[in-house]
C-alpha cells in the first residue's frame, strides 16, 4: 500500500463490508488501487461469506487488511467493526459494489481538510453510465430519505457544492473525531438500509452538516446483492427502519402535531404495500417496531438529551415532496400529495 510522506496528506482508512460479493469486490479492490491519493489503508470486514471472497482478497490483494466474520452480522456491525480497527485520521466507509474515480478521494479530502466536522459524499453515479443515481441525499418530512437527480442524465445541474441532509451510505467520508463525537452507525436497529439516513439526521440534531462534493465521483451498480428493485425483505428493512428513525429522532411534541398527518401517510404506504404485494412486510413492520418498543424509548431519550438543535430547525431543510426510482409510476401522484401535506405540517413543527 503506498503511503505518502506528506504531512499535508492525512491517513485515510477506506473500510468495506462484504457479503457473497467477491467479483464485485475485486473490481472495486481494483480501481481503489489507482487512486491518486497515497495516504489510504483498506480494510475489508467479510460477512462470512461463502463464495471465496475471503480467498480471493488474500490472494490478490495482500495489502488489504482483513477482518472475517462468521456470520453476517449486517451493513452497520460490519462497517462498525472496521471504524474500530481504523488507524486513519479520516474513514470512508464504501460499498462493495463501486467503482472510484482516479481523483475522488484527493476531492473528498480537499473539503475535509477545510471543515472536518461535517460528513462527505460524492457525486454517485450509476456503473457504466452518465445517469445520476445520486447527487447527495435528502429526507422527506415522514422520513422517507432519498438520493437527488436519481435516473437523470449527468449534465452538470448538480455540480454545485451543497449541504444535503445525509451522506449515501455507498460512500461516506468523515473525520474519525466527527464519528466519535456522533457516535457509530446503530447496528441493533439497521441491519442494512436506512443507517446513513439515521446517521445524518443524527449528526444534524448535534449541529454537525452533511455536504455533497460534485468534483469526487465513484459508480454505483446500485443494490449489489440485494438487487435494483424492491422487494418484499428490502421494503420491510426499510420501512422498520424508518419507523424507528421517525420515532426517536423527532421530539414527542413534535410527534404528537404530526400524529394525524403520519396517519396520512401511513395509509398511504400501506396502499402502496397492497399494490405491490408487500402487506404482510408491512405489518410485520409494524409489529416489530413495536416489539422495541422499550429498546426505542430509551434510544430516544439518550438522543434527545444529546441534541443541540430543535425539529424547527431541522425540517427546515427536509424536502416536501419524494421521488424515486422504486415508486415507478406512483412517483409523481405521491410527490404530490406529500408535497402537499408537508407543507402545512411543516408549520406545526416547533
Amino acid at each position: 500500500m503506498p503511503h505518502s510522506s506528506k504531512n499535508e496528506d492525512p491517513l485515510v482508512s477506506i473500510n468495506i463490508v462484504n457479503f457473497n460479493g467477491r467479483d464485485m469486490l475485486r473490481e472495486c479492490l481494483q480501481s481503489i488501487l489507482k487512486t491518486k491519493y497515497s495516504n489510504y489503508e483498506i480494510i475489508v470486514v467479510d460477512n462470512g461469506s461463502a463464495d471465496g471472497s475471503c480467498t480471493m482478497v488474500k490472494r490478490e490483494f495482500p495489502q488489504v487488511r482483513l477482518i472475517k466474520n462468521q456470520v453476517n452480522l449486517g451493513y452497520s456491525k460490519g462497517n462498525n467493526i472496521g471504524i474500530r480497527h481504523s488507524n486513519g485520521e479520516f474513514i470512508v466507509l464504501l460499498n462493495n459494489d463501486t467503482i472510484v474515480h482516479p481523483e475522488w478521494l484527493s476531492e473528498l479530502i480537499h473539503e475535509a481538510k477545510q471543515n472536518s466536522k461535517c460528513f462527505y459524499q460524492p457525486k454517485i453515479l450509476f456503473a457504466g453510465t452518465k445517469r445520476i443515481n445520486s447527487a447527495g441525499n435528502f429526507i422527506n418530512l415522514f422520513g422517507f430519505g432519498f438520493p437527488r437527480g436519481i435516473g437523470e442524465a449527468d449534465l452538470g445541474q448538480y455540480d454545485k457544492k451543497c449541504e444535503i441532509n445525509y451522506a449515501a451510505g455507498a460512500c461516506v467520508l468523515a473525520s474519525k473525531r466527527l464519528v466519535k463525537i456522533v457516535g457509530l452507525l446503530d447496528e441493533e436497529d439497521f441491519f442494512t438500509f436506512y443507517e446513513d439516513v439515521n446517521w445524518g439526521w443524527r449528526a444534524s440534531m448535534l449541529g454537525y452538516k452533511s455536504i455533497y462534493v460534485p468534483s469526487a465521483v465513484i459508480y454505483h451498480k446500485w443494490g449489489g446483492s440485494w438487487g435494483a428493485t424492491m422487494s418484499s425483505k428490502k421494503f420491510f428493512l426499510i420501512e422498520r427502519s424508518r419507523l424507528a428513525t421517525l420515532f426517536r429522532n423527532y421530539s414527542s411534541r413534535t410527534l404528537i402535531s404530526m400524529l394525524p398527518a403520519f396517519i396520512l401517510v401511513e395509509l398511504l404506504v400501506l396502499l402502496y404495500s397492497i399494490l405491490n404485494g408487500f402487506v404482510s412486510e408491512k405489518i410485520r413492520a409494524y409489529a416489530d417496531f413495536l416489539r422495541s418498543m422499550n429498546l426505542l424509548i430509551k434510544q430516544k431519550r439518550e438522543l434527545q438529551n444529546r441534541r443541540r438543535k430543535s425539529d424547527i430547525f431541522i425540517v427546515k431543510s427536509f424536502s416536501e415532496g419524494f421521488t424515486h426510482l422504486y415508486l415507478g409510476v406512483f412517483n409523481v401522484p405521491i410527490n404530490k400529495f406529500l408535497a402537499f401535506i408537508s407543507k402545512i405540517v411543516k408549520r406545526l413543527v416547533r
